[in-house]
C-alpha cells in the first residue's frame, strides 16, 4: 500500500519526538515552518518551506505539530487548503478500561445519574487486542476515565499484551487505588505502566471517606507501599506516581500531613479545585502557600472572556476518548451523548473520518455554531464551565 504524502508543520521537540514514527507510516515529502529562521534551512534532508509553498507541492496530508493547533489551522484554512488535508498526528487514545467504580462520592455523575451514556462495564482483553491489531498506529493509551481501572478483571493481560506490542500505558485521569491484588501491583511495574494518578482527598479515615465515600484511605496507602516494594525489588521506576489531591473544607488541614506522605512515597503531589461552587476557603493563607495555588476556588480564577465551552478543546485531534464498548465519545467530559459510532466496528480512523466528528472538530475551532438537534456530537450537549 502506497503511503500517503504529507508536509510535516513545525519543526520543533515535537517533530524530532515522533520523527520516527511520521516516516515509518507516511513519505514525508516537506517540513515547514512559520519561523524565518528555520525556513530555508536543511533539516533531514528536507529544506524547510514557508507556508505559501505548501501550494507547490502535491500532498495527501499536513501534519500540524506544534502546540498552537488552532492558529496554524485557521492558517492553512486561509491558505485555501481543504480542511479535510489538514491533521494532526494520532498516536495516542484515550481508551476507558472500565467504567465501573467500587466508591460512591458526593458529586460523581456517574453515580447520580446511573452511569448516564458511558454505561457500566469493562474493556475485555479480546476487543484491546483487536483494537491494537487494526490501528497498529497507536502507541499510547490513557485506560482511565469514569471508573476504576482496576475492577477490569482482564486489567493484566492489557497491560502485558500493551508491553510486548510497545504500546505506553497511562491512568492519568485517575485511579481511587482501593481494590488492587498483588498480581495486578506487579504487573504494573513488570509490564513497565507509564504513569497513574491516584486520587487520595485526606490522610485520615474521617477527612478521606467524607467525600469517597466506601474508600479506605489506609487502604489506598498501603497499596502504594505494596507497589513501591515491587518498584524496587525488581529494580524498575515505573509506574511514576502522582497524588491528586481535590481541596475541600473538610480537608483543608491535611494538606501539610499529606505532601509529607506524599514525599515518603516517592510521590508529586498537586492540589485541584473543588468542583463545589459554594466552596469558601478557611485557612486561604496556608492553603496557598503549601499548594503553590493562587486561587482556590473557581470563581477566582480569571474569565478568558466570552468562551465557547468547548473552546481551546483539542482532545478530539490529538487523543480522541472511546468508551469501553468501542463507542466514540471524542472527549473525557462526554458522558451524556456519543458520535453514533462504534471505533472498535469500523476503525480508529474511519470514525474520525466520519460527518458528525467532522462537525465537533469545526466547532472545537470556532468555524461553526453548534447545530440545532444534534443528537450525536457530544460537543452540542458540553455544560458551559464557569471557570
Amino acid at each position: 500500500m502506497n503511503k500517503k504524502k504529507i508536509i510535516v508543520f513545525g519543526i520543533g521537540n515535537n517533530y524530532f519526538k515522533n520523527k520516527e514514527f511520521l516516516q515509518n507510516r507516511y513519505n514525508v515529502i516537506a517540513l515547514c515552518d512559520n519561523s524565518l529562521d528555520k525556513q530555508g534551512n536543511t533539516t533531514d534532508g528536507f529544506k524547510c518551506i514557508s507556508p505559501a509553498d505548501i501550494l507547490t507541492f502535491d500532498f495527501d496530508k499536513i501534519i500540524i505539530l506544534p502546540n498552537d493547533f488552532s492558529s496554524i489551522y485557521k492558517q492553512l484554512l486561509q491558505l485555501g487548503i481543504p480542511e479535510n488535508k489538514i491533521d494532526t498526528i494520532l498516536d495516542s487514545v484515550c481508551l476507558e478500561a472500565c467504567a465501573l467504580c467500587q466508591l460512591n462520592c458526593k458529586t460523581c455523575y456517574m453515580r447520580k445519574n446511573n452511569a448516564v451514556t458511558v454505561g457500566k462495564g469493562y474493556l475485555t482483553f479480546s476487543n484491546f487486542k483487536n483494537f491494537l491489531l487494526n490501528n497498529m498506529f497507536i502507541k499510547n493509551i490513557e485506560l482511565s476515565n469514569n471508573g476504576e481501572i482496576f475492577l477490569n478483571p482482564d486489567l493484566i493481560h492489557i497491560i502485558k499484551y500493551a508491553f510486548e506490542n510497545n504500546v505506553s500505558l497511562t491512568a492519568n485521569n485517575g485511579v481511587n487505588f482501593n481494590s488492587v491484588s498483588d498480581d495486578v501491583l506487579e504487573a504494573l511495574e513488570k509490564f513497565k505502566f507509564k504513569n497513574m494518578t491516584i486520587s487520595i482527598d485526606g490522610v485520615t479515615q474521617e477527612t478521606y471517606s467524607e467525600y469517597r465515600k466506601n474508600g479506605n484511605v489506609n487502604t489506598v496507602l498501603n497499596n502504594i507501599k505494596r507497589l513501591n516494594y515491587f518498584k524496587i525489588k525488581h529494580n524498575m521506576k515505573f509506574p511514576k506516581l502522582r497524588w491528586q489531591y481535590i481541596i475541600m473544607e473538610h480537608n483543608e488541614n491535611d494538606v501539610i500531613k499529606a505532601k509529607r506522605i506524599a514525599k515518603e512515597l516517592g510521590m508529586e503531589i498537586y492540589f485541584k479545585l473543588t468542583w463545589d461552587r459554594d466552596y469558601i476557603p478557611k485557612n486561604t493563607e496556608m492553603l496557598k502557600k503549601e499548594t503553590g495555588l493562587k486561587w482556590l476556588t473557581r470563581e477566582e480564577v480569571p474569565k478568558k472572556g466570552n468562551v465557547l465551552p468547548y473552546a481551546d478543546c483539542y482532545q478530539l485531534f490529538k487523543n480522541p476518548q472511546i468508551n469501553w464498548d468501542g463507542r466514540l465519545l471524542g472527549c473525557c467530559c462526554a458522558a451524556y451523548s456519543d458520535f453514533g459510532i462504534n471505533v472498535f466496528e469500523v476503525g480508529l480512523e474511519k470514525a474520525c473520518n466520519s460527518e458528525n466528528y467532522s462537525i465537533a472538530k469545526k466547532m472545537v475551532l470556532g468555524e461553526i455554531d453548534a447545530p440545532k438537534n444534534a443528537k450525536n456530537i457530544p460537543c452540542v450537549f458540553c455544560i458551559p464551565i464557569k471557570l
